[in-house]
């Protein structure tokens, strides 16, 4: 992991975008942690919207907690729904 002031980073984007394919680079501001430049593939970028949206995320624990308080479908229901 690369560390990384707010200035440097600015004055050296190319190179810093260049160094978060192989690793993470921290950003600093007054020497405090403010930020991370993580390299994000293409096939990455639905995941991570996904991950960090928070309606999605509600919508995920609702049906956890659901899930917990009611059970859930078996395979064997599932599996009778399907078509032949």
């Amino acid at each position: 992991m690369k560390i990384a002031s707010v200035k440097e980073v600015k004055d050296n984007l190319s190179q810093f975008l260049k160094k978060a394919e192989q690793e993470d680079v921290v950003i600093t501001k007054n020497g405090r942690p403010t930020a991370i430049l993580h390299h994000l593939g293409e096939d990455e970028l639905e995941d991570y919207l996904l991950e960090h949206d928070p309606k999605f995320k509600r919508k995920i624990e609702k049906r956890w907690k659901d899930f917990l308080e009611n059970g859930g479908t078996s395979l064997e229901t599932l599996l009778k729904g399907l078509p032949r």
